[in-house]
């Protein structure tokens, strides 16, 4: 009877056991199969901007660019106040050493006790006059934080264009793709009504051949046109510096907004407020210091310094004037005055490099909203053709060949007024990052 309680308590846990394996077995598998669905946005153009700002790494590094500068001001500053320092510490002196125990062999002597000092001073220095050297030496090193800042503003602008850039491709792609849908949809209806126009016999069997040849084209457009969508949205992601595979839903259209700028205001503007200049203009006060750093190294250095130890205050109060150095410090002056004319050479050069930026830019601004204009008016043409073209082919008066030219033509005209959406908003971006105001 016991025996038959064991074996039957037995099957009841064997049993529980399976059941939480089966159970365990159950979940993993539900959990295998679930599709976690990729994060989605919907972002306008300023929210994509603000995300590159806080995510970009390349930007991030120029920040830190910056900050380097700030503490070198620190460190530069730091020089005209008191330097001051404790030292603390223990000597032991003892007796000279015996030569003739050394050459017999007896080292004793560095057992001895000897006596023991102990060290304590504090030390305070300040130099007193330079001959401009450490007013110069600050000069410099804020012309180089200006400079960085400078690059920073630089690198901000750049970033904004290509977040802009990579945001009107996306939703170029997203239009081109929606294009070859429309297309294939329309295909599709047109190899529906050919064929019941091939069961009453009003036209021949090849003509579906040319539809399903069309078909295919259109088929393989669309799949190029899908993976071209998913790449664009990879790169302004990897801009954004998010995870590659976010969804993204743009809120704004690729449209036409009117640039009311003149190229003489956009030149105007250039000249005032482009980094690059005002970072010549840091170079050319840089180079200033450094020439005022050089002849400063002829005159006379005074400093003061203090002493505190066991013995009590010591005070001196020294100068120095360089008498001669072989001539290095007028090598230094004259590398420093060729150094500052090649700045002011690359100031004309920039101002030059600049305003054909500028000219070049406004000029395919202008040619690309020309072709917005233009091409909008051939969709509407073009979707006329390719309905007088249906219906005439649908009353068995035109031939399957005028369809599909027609539809051709309206996916060309499709395209073509995408793409110069696309050239006009991006070639605006690059104006205004050209005038300095992006």
């Amino acid at each position: 009877m016991k025996t038959r309680r064991v074996l039957e308590r037995a099957g009841v846990m064997l049993r529980g056991f399976c059941l939480y394996l089966l159970l365990v077995a159950s979940l993993l598998l539900f959990l295998s199969g679930t599709a976690y669905p990729a994060e989605s946005l919907s972002l306008n153009i300023e929210d994509c901007i603000e995300l590159a700002l806080q995510n970009n790494l390349s930007y991030q590094i120029a920040q830190s660019k910056v900050e380097i500068k700030e503490e070198q001001v620190q460190e530069a500053e730091g020089a005209k106040k008191i330097n001051a320092k404790f030292q603390g510490g223990y000597v032991r002196t003892s007796d000279a050493p015996d030569p003739d125990k050394i050459v017999a062999g007896d080292y004793s002597y560095l057992y001895s006790s000897g006596t023991g000092v102990p060290l304590i001073s504090f030390n305070i220095s300040k130099i007193l006059y330079s001959g401009g050297k450490l007013k110069n030496l600050i000069e410099l090193a804020k012309a180089e934080q200006s400079i960085a800042l400078n690059e920073l503003e630089g690198d901000r602008q750049e970033l904004i264009y290509k977040v802009t850039e990579a945001y009107y491709r996306v939703l170029q792609a997203e239009g081109l793709k929606r294009v070859s849908a429309q297309a294939l949809t329309q295909i599709k209806a047109h190899l529906e009504s050919s064929r019941s126009l091939l069961t009453e016999g009003m036209i021949a069997p090849i003509d579906l051949n040319r539809i399903n040849s069309q078909l295919s084209n259109l088929e393989h457009n669309l799949i190029r046109a899908e993976n071209g969508y998913l790449l664009t949205v990879y790169n302004l992601n990897s801009i954004m510096g998010i995870d590659l595979e976010t969804s993204l839903k743009l809120e704004n259209d690729l449209a036409y907004e009117p640039c009311d700028i003149s190229l003489e205001e956009a030149l105007e503007s250039a000249r005032q407020y482009r980094p690059e200049l005002e970072q010549v203009s840091q170079q050319k006060k840089i180079m200033k210091n450094m020439l005022n750093i050089a002849k400063s190294n002829k005159g006379p250095q005074i400093m003061m310094n203090m002493d505190s130890g066991l013995a009590g205050w010591k005070v001196a109060i020294a100068g120095e004037i360089p008498i001669f150095d072989g001539g290095v410090n007028k090598s230094k002056i004259k590398q420093a005055e060729l150094s500052l004319a090649q700045v002011e050479q690359s100031e004309k050069q920039a101002l030059q490099l600049i305003e054909f930026e500028v000219r070049s830019l406004y000029l395919k601004m202008v040619e690309a909203e020309k072709l917005v204009k233009v091409t909008e008016q051939g969709i509407g043409d073009s979707e006329e053709s390719f309905r007088i073209a249906q219906v005439k082919y649908n009353e068995g008066i035109s031939t399957n060949i005028e369809v599909i030219d027609a539809q051709s033509a309206l996916i060309e005209a499709e395209t073509n007024h995408l793409n110069a959406l696309y050239d006009y908003n991006t070639n605006r971006a690059a104006l205004i990052k050209a005038m300095g105001l992006l």
